[in-house]
């Protein structure tokens, strides 16, 4: 099943008017006192050549103080309404391999054209010239009033190959678009404009930002559309997989197209906003782990009720029912014996993760910690299935009991976000006292109990746990994984 993920419209779609009246008016006014600076400044020239001096110079700073009203009042608001982004910083604009050799050739043309003064020469080189403006043109108009949208799978996990549904809608009445490449991130090559000012604003990050930015991407591979006709929408299927658990948002689109010839490669921003929470990997585990916490004496009944556990044998009373009647234990007393049995316990448990790196810190500890995520969303997804109540707890977050798929789902997505934390001066050292900023202390003290069996997931030192949790628990080390 899938979800709606984002949506996004091209820059000539936006709800924001082309033309702002306000503004127009205040463009038009500034060119008319410009006119009138510009005509006082003529006739100041005219005054001082017919010999008025006076005239002229009255004229000219009247020129002046006019120009300068205008450049302190008007200019001012012009310039602070100009979304300089919706022009520049959405276009992008690179040449391709076989652009270059087609400059090249219009290049060594001119040249020859130039010296030799041949007509048919330049008639050939204006026809090249022509191309180029043409390509521009078409490319433009094919990239025009385009929207995007992209649909991912409710529930995606850490290195599942999941499809990603891209779809184009050309919103265009009479042109259709063509050759179009969606991505999220900018892959055009070096380019002349644009290209240029990214490869700048780009100085100074390490290829480790780059390649998180990479890792993080919701679109990790671009989809291409032939043709869209008018009024269409296309959709295309992307395969890829999640590298990492967490969040990954989408903060745009990028669509580009070579169409006509090629020779360039156009591209403009599309701004979406949009996340996606990638569950950790579920694993099967152990089976040993299949036994928890159904193991022989950990959830044994206390009190008398339905179930199958003998709890006493006693004299048998009239009137019950002749099904609990003991007859080996009849036989050697000579007398009715009865079964009582033990009220069969809810199976319940806390799973437990310590999100502290205790010392000694390995120089893995992250590649530990991944795994203890995996290990804690793998023991849910079990315990879930066979029907157990359970609640998460970890130093920063506490999800209390439940059951059922939903339930299993609000465990995966805090494990997906969940990070380690490298002990501090105030951190204590007892799971108690790290535990402690999330709960009561009556319901901290409910869960340390032995009345709730505990699967605890910890960087902690062996032997390191006291008895009164140790003997209702049942503890992974990260050395273990």
């Amino acid at each position: 099943m899938q979800r709606f993920f984002a949506t996004s419209k091209s820059h000539s779609d936006s709800r924001v008017p082309l033309w702002d009246r306000r503004a127009v008016r205040e463009f038009c006014a500034a060119v008319g006192l410009l006119s009138l600076a510009l005509f006082l400044a003529l006739a100041s020239e005219s005054a001082m050549r017919r010999g008025d001096t006076s005239t002229g110079l009255t004229l000219a700073v009247l020129s002046l103080v006019l120009a300068a009203i205008i450049s302190l009042t008007i200019v001012p608001r012009l310039a602070r309404r100009a979304n300089l982004s919706r022009w520049l910083i959405p276009f992008s604009f690179s040449i391709t391999r076989e652009g270059g050799l087609y400059i090249l050739a219009i290049f060594l043309l001119s040249l020859t054209a130039i010296n030799t003064g041949n007509n048919l020469l330049f008639l050939i080189l204006a026809a090249l010239l022509s191309a180029v403006i043409t390509s521009g043109i078409v490319s433009r108009a094919s990239l025009r009033s385009v929207g995007v949208s992209v649909q991912v799978p409710e529930n995606v996990f850490e290195g599942e190959r999941v499809s990603l549904k891209v779809s184009l809608r050309n919103q265009k009445r009479l042109f259709p678009s063509f050759s179009i490449s969606v991505a999220q991130k900018d892959r055009l090559g070096a380019g002349l404009i644009s290209s240029t000012f990214q490869k700048f604003a780009a100085r100074g990050s390490s290829p480790q930002e780059e390649d998180s930015f990479a890792s993080r991407s919701v679109l990790r591979q671009p989809a291409y559309f032939p043709v869209v006709l008018p009024g269409e929408v296309r959709s295309e299927l992307v395969a890829q997989s999640f590298p990492r658990r967490g969040q990954y948002r989408l903060e745009g689109f990028h669509i580009s197209t070579r169409f006509p010839f090629g020779f360039f490669r156009r591209g403009e921003r599309i701004t979406a906003e949009g996340e996606v929470v990638v569950y950790p990997s579920i694993r099967e585990i152990s089976s040993y782990y299949h036994l928890l916490p159904f193991l022989p004496g950990i959830l044994e009944g206390r009190h008398l009720g339905q179930g199958e556990s003998l709890y006493a044998i006693r004299r048998y009373q009239d009137g019950e029912s002749a099904r609990i009647v003991d007859w080996k234990a009849t036989a050697k007393t000579g007398e009715l014996m009865a079964r009582d049995f033990a009220r069969q316990e809810e199976s319940k448990f806390c799973l437990i993760l310590d999100t502290v790196i205790h010392p000694p810190r390995k120089p893995d500890y992250l590649s530990e910690f991944e795994k203890a995520v995996s290990l804690g969303a793998s023991l849910a997804a079990h315990f879930c299935e066979e029907g157990a109540e359970l609640e998460l707890l970890t130093p920063n977050e506490y999800i209390p009991k439940g059951m059922g798929t939903a339930h299993l789902y609000r465990i995966l997505k805090s494990l997906a976000v969940v990070q380690c934390e490298l002990p501090s001066a105030t951190t204590s050292s007892d799971l108690r006292g790290e535990l402690s900023g999330m709960l009561e202390p009556y319901d901290l003290q409910q869960i340390l109990s032995d009345k709730i069996f505990k699967i605890i997931i910890s960087s902690k030192p062996r032997a390191s746990f006291p008895s009164s949790i140790w003997r209702s628990s049942h503890v992974v080390y990260f050395d273990e994984l």
